[in-house]
């Protein structure tokens, strides 16, 4: 048996604030803290009481405040979609607003920075998928004819797949793979993995003069690469 206590607590430790929720539970024995970016959760026995669980908040403070320290930037901005109504998607980046609608057909609306979806039956995420492959294209097609000019090279194919672990590939025959998901990223994220593959098709390896390709044409690339980092697993 668990109980979540919905009500946030907080103790004051040397000027700093550190907020908690609690899970109370009849399988723990001893109380533990789980610090996951910002978000502290004690799971203590039932017999630990409000004071109990104070006390031992403070007395793992400086702890639990090194490990927020430690997680400062790293926290994702990415929502992992539900696909519930008044939930959110991700595209371009940013946690878009979800409405669904009850309707005879099925699609999606991308309108107002708002996604309506229309659907019968309880198939959302299917409909969401799909809507991201058919605007796909689109986007990735602005950057592979950017970067066809500026590297003075042209994939033979681009195709478009729902990867689970990469974000593109470039073959020895210049065909290009990219994620269906990437659409979930930022432009500039997107705009990096494209000239990432695209430069493949110049030197295949990741050589010091592959690197020199990439920093030429976007000299802040690791910010692209540490954003996938952190929210990647948040948009596969």
């Amino acid at each position: 048996m668990i109980f979540l206590a919905n009500q946030k607590h907080k103790i004051v430790y040397k000027n700093n604030e550190i907020e908690f929720q609690i899970i109370k539970t009849a399988r723990k024995k001893t109380s533990e803290i789980t610090v996951k970016y910002d978000d502290i959760l004690i799971r203590a026995p039932f017999s630990k009481s409000i004071e109990d669980i104070e006390s031992l908040v403070n007395s793992k403070a400086e702890w639990i405040l090194q490990k927020i320290k430690e997680n400062s930037g790293k926290k994702p901005e990415i929502i992992f979609p539900t696909y519930k109504n008044n939930t959110t998607l991700p595209y371009l980046g940013k946690n878009v607003i979800l409405k669904i609608v009850k309707d005879k057909n099925d699609y999606l609306e991308f309108s107002n920075n708002e996604f309506v979806m229309h659907v019968n039956k309880d198939k959302v995420k299917t409909i969401y998928e799909k809507w991201l492959f058919n605007i796909s294209s689109i986007i990735f097609n602005q950057f592979i004819e950017k970067y066809s000019i500026l590297l003075n090279i042209r994939p033979k194919k681009i195709l478009i797949k729902n990867l689970k672990s990469r974000w593109g590939s470039a073959t020895y025959k210049g065909i290009i793979n990219l994620n269906v998901n990437l659409i979930k990223a930022p432009i500039e994220v997107i705009e990096y993995v494209v000239l990432h593959e695209m430069s493949h098709l110049i030197e295949k390896n990741h050589s010091h003069r592959f690197w020199k390709i990439i920093k030429y044409h976007m000299i802040n690339y690791p910010d692209k690469i540490k954003w996938l980092k952190i929210n990647g697993s948040n948009i596969l």
